[in-house]
């Protein structure tokens, strides 16, 4: 039958075009690049999931033995603290006496605060003879303050007890160590010997419930804990706490893991509630006695066959489609975007180093556009913080830092000055010295934040900024920032933010007389006059400063209340009379006083406190 024409044209032309897709260069380069890539893939992954098996039983058995090296570390710790109380009692006076004369209301009165403190599960004294004097036992579910004082018995026959009554030491001192079986339960003790006048007369036991030290280690471990002190069930446990029979071990196993954690530590693996365990065993070291018994941590194995079988499952599949994936995006659009990456990649470089003035160009309206907008957000703003927490770390008070970041910002921050009409207030506590002395450091830094506390929030009330603070003293400018005002403001905001710092320190004073402490009494100056304000010292270190005869009159005229120790508050005239006709307070005119300093006196008002 012959071909149609048509049908053999068509065909012709649908083989010619594929061939013609298929002789393209993007083709031929990509088709072998995919199947290489697909097939180093599948081969790497054989490779990986039979390699990662292994590894994770690495880890796994790695995280095993930190957590045994961290439970047997934190028992160390709790030894330790054990110590720690039994040093703070045995050393605090009285006790030693009180055991000697069998004082029982006295080694309460001692003991009970300190155990409680410490959240001691038990604290136990034994006279001489090994009989109990005092006990008390934490009541396991309790608050913090539950205690039992009822003494047990029988502690005069534990061979640890006897040790440390007939005095012997060993390597470590007097201090030992011991698990011990009561009527309470499994205790781990630390005890040691108490002397009075040179002899012994008795011992002192702090001790530890077994339950609450498995927990602990627990906590420490990050992983489940069991104290095996003999063969059998473990003694406490975090493993299996209702069913501690399932991790019973027997007399010959018992033995052997006891043998072999010198150098090696013993594993098993145990079904738990359903779930697949890793128990690892170590030694219990407490003081010298290396084989107290043993410990165990254990992790769930299923994180090793989770993992494994996850990633063998998902390995194939998805490295599979997503380096097909990745492989035809990348050759599609790896020309576009590499170099835009590199060059965010190399700024983003410059500013790791330090560079803070680097930018990128923002091209298009994709992702990595974006992303380039947001880097250039970010460096903005990392470079405004710098700055300005350099600038705070500069000033004193938040308007000037305020000030100089506005400037900074606009270019204008030059080192320099002008000089304005302002009003300047100068604040000292009388006799400081006196008031300090007898006082520790703590009090009277305490005593000067409260004070200083609220100074500062009665200034800025007022309108007026803080310059520094010079020991207990503090200095104070009116109408510069946060912006210019006129002198007779500045005058009245500066009279009124004085009166109330004297209101403030009459409230302060009211508490400490009722406690018995000494009032503070301030000395006041106000001042209006010239000033010269601006940025003083060099381009590395600079702060916003006062200067000028006005600031050092106000320092003057605090000074005063040492010749007219019936007022507070001295004033300027330069300030009296920019107070307008409706005063703010009622002064008394001192007329021309003479100050330390200057040869002219100054003509001065002054209030009563």
């Amino acid at each position: 039958m012959p071909l149609n024409p048509e049908t053999t044209e068509a065909a012709q032309g649908k083989w010619a075009r594929l061939r013609y897709r298929l002789a393209q260069l993007r083709i031929k380069i990509t088709v072998p690049y995919v199947l290489l890539a697909l097939l180093v893939t599948f081969a790497a992954a054989f490779i990986v999931t039979r390699l990662l098996a292994g590894l994770l039983e690495d880890r796994f058995h790695a995280a095993l033995t930190d957590a045994g090296r961290k439970a047997a570390d934190s028992l160390a710790a709790l030894e330790e603290e054990h110590l720690a109380i039994w040093r703070n009692l045995a050393f605090t006076q009285g006790l030693d006496k009180a055991v000697a004369t069998g004082d029982r209301a006295k080694l309460e009165e001692i003991a009970v605060p300190v155990a409680v403190n410490a959240q001691q599960d038990v604290l136990e004294i034994l006279d001489r003879d090994g009989a109990p004097l005092f006990a008390m036992y934490h009541i396991p579910g309790g608050s913090v303050a539950d205690y039992d004082y009822t003494p047990a018995a029988g502690q005069a026959i534990w061979p640890t007890v006897q040790t440390v009554l007939q005095k012997q030491t060993d390597p470590l001192g007097d201090k030992y160590a011991a698990f011990v079986k009561t009527e309470r339960g499994w205790i781990f003790y630390t005890l040691g010997p108490l002397q009075y006048e040179g002899r012994p007369v008795g011992a002192l036991l702090v001790g530890t419930y077994l339950e609450h030290l498995v927990a602990r280690l627990d906590a420490a471990a990050l992983a489940r804990v069991s104290v095996y002190l003999d063969a059998g069930p473990p003694q406490a446990t975090t493993l299996a706490p209702q069913a501690p029979e399932l991790l019973a071990l027997d007399a010959d196993t018992f033995q052997a893991y006891m043998e072999r954690q010198a150098y090696q530590s013993p594993r098993r693996d145990i079904q738990v509630g359903g779930r697949s365990y890793a128990e690892v065993f170590g030694g219990l070291k407490v003081r010298l006695v290396q084989n107290a018994g043993l410990f165990s941590v254990a992790l769930p194995l299923s994180f090793v066959t989770d993992s494994g079988s996850a990633t063998r499952e998902s390995m194939m599949s998805l490295f599979g489609a997503f380096i097909i994936v990745v492989v035809i995006v990348g050759i599609l659009i790896a020309s576009a975007v590499v170099h835009r990456v590199q060059r965010l990649a190399a700024a983003t470089r410059q500013v790791a180093d330090g560079n803070l003035n680097v930018q990128v160009d923002v091209k298009g309206i994709d992702e990595i556009a974006a992303l380039s907008r947001d880097f250039n957000q970010m460096v903005n703003q990392l470079r405004e913080g710098r700055l300005y927490r350099d600038l705070l770390g500069m000033t004193a008070s938040p308007e000037v830092a305020t000030r100089l970041r506005d400037e900074l910002k606009q270019g204008r921050l030059e080192l320099g000055a002008q000089t304005i009409e302002a009003t300047i207030l100068f604040a000292d506590i009388r006799g400081f010295t006196t008031l300090s002395e007898g006082h520790e450091p703590a009090y009277i830094i305490d005593m000067l934040n409260e004070y200083f506390q609220g100074i500062v929030a009665i200034i800025r009330e007022h309108n007026g900024v803080v310059n520094k603070f010079i020991g207990d003293a503090v200095l104070a400018f009116f109408g510069v920032l946060p912006e210019n005002t006129p002198p007779e403001q500045s005058a009245r905001d500066a009279v009124a933010a004085a009166l109330g710092m004297l209101d403030y320190v009459t409230t302060i004073n009211r508490r400490r007389l009722t406690q018995g402490e000494l009032p503070i009494r301030l000395g006041i100056g106000v001042n209006t006059g010239p000033v010269v304000a601006g940025i003083l010292g060099s381009e590395v270190r600079f702060e916003y400063a006062i200067l000028g005869d006005t600031v050092n009159v106000a320092q003057r005229l605090s000074d005063l209340n040492k010749m007219y120790p019936d007022y507070d508050l001295f004033i300027h005239d330069t300030t009296w009379l920019r107070l307008g006709p409706t005063l703010p307070v009622e002064a008394v005119h001192l007329g021309d006083v003479e100050v330390k300093g200057r040869v002219q006196p100054v003509n001065t008002y002054a209030v009563k406190g």
